[in-house]
């Protein structure tokens, strides 16, 4: 017995030694594949990003209302949509040219008639990186001049409810016209505002009505692909009264129910309401101050959602 556990010995030793041989041996050529996996998922990724880049050139294209033609800009410029130009171009070192199809008080069936009937407007659609957008001002200000009276009644809420409606088909409609001639390009579209808050704050109706427009577009884009909406509301309808709406209640005494004609000129010519964000010529449009602002808020956007517009993938 003693001899066969003494002839055994060699061969467990050998065993032994060869098990950690092994044991070493994976351990060390582990931690190379290890280094080799690292190293791979290391190359792969950076190939990933050198495939990615900045493009060059960007082409933005502007459709809508008056606020995109840049009525109230004292530079005669073209308000945001030469602001955001020189933005782009100063801060992210871009080649940008742009298209303004805005044009002064058309609603949203009017910008989409446009639309259909132009050429040149449908092939620079379709070139686009960027598309921006200013509708529903000129839709709501049709519905609110046609029953401005009955503004604080009961019946305006079904006039509302309807109108609502169809401005959410009429936009629908456009939106859908837009991806047929481009459906990959980003569309930014601005909120509406209201214009007489400074000068009619107790009347919370109006802002109250602004606001559920402006839900209404929301409801729609959020069904529909690379679409994203530019908050501008609040400070373009608030002014330099941003967060003082309570005090600016307190002070403006006017009301819209006891003024006659001549009182309501006299009321918005009054520059102590007046919104530090809105032309001094009609009180509605924005001013450079205002543009300036949209711009702002459009850029904060864009670079927000900037891979679906700023960056390519090179072969």
């Amino acid at each position: 017995m003693n001899k066969l556990i003494k002839s055994l010995i060699p061969v467990i030793v050998c065993c032994i030694l060869g098990l950690i041989f092994y044991l070493l041996l994976s351990i060390a050529f582990g931690a190379n594949d290890t280094k080799v996996n690292k190293s791979g998922d290391s190359d792969a990724k950076q190939a990933i990003s050198q495939r990615v880049k900045q493009k060059k050139n960007i082409k933005l294209v502007a459709l809508g209302d008056s606020l995109t033609q840049g009525v109230g800009d004292p530079t005669n410029k073209g308000g945001y949509v030469h602001l955001i130009k020189e933005k782009l171009k100063k801060n992210k070192n871009v080649n940008v040219s742009t298209e303004n199809f805005g044009k002064a008080g058309d609603r949203s069936d009017q910008i989409l008639t446009r639309l259909k009937e132009s050429k040149n407007m449908q092939q620079q659609l379709k070139r686009a990186d960027v598309i921006v957008l200013t509708v529903g001002g000129n839709d709501l200000m049709q519905t609110l001049q046609k029953n401005f009276t009955s503004l604080s009644s009961k019946e305006f809420t079904k006039v509302m409810a309807s109108a609502e409606k169809v401005y959410t088909n009429k936009l629908n409609m456009l939106l859908k016209s837009v991806r047929i001639y481009n459906s990959k390009a980003p569309v930014f579209i601005y909120s509406v505002y209201n214009p007489f808050y400074v000068y009619f704050p107790r009347l919370t109706q109006l802002q109250k009505y602004t606001d559920e427009w402006n839900t209404k577009t929301l409801q729609v884009i959020a069904k529909k692909n690379m679409m994203y909406m530019v908050q501008i509301n609040k400070q373009l309808s608030e002014g330099q009264y941003l967060g003082k709406t309570t005090q600016l209640k307190t002070t403006t005494v006017t009301n819209l129910d006891t003024l006659n004609e001549n009182e309501l000129t006299q009321v918005v010519s009054n520059k102590k309401e007046k919104n530090n964000y809105l032309s001094a010529d009609d009180h509605f449009h924005p001013n450079l101050k205002g543009y300036n602002y949209m711009t702002e808020q459009l850029y904060a956007s864009m670079m927000k959602h900037k891979r679906v517009w700023l960056n390519e993938v090179s072969n």
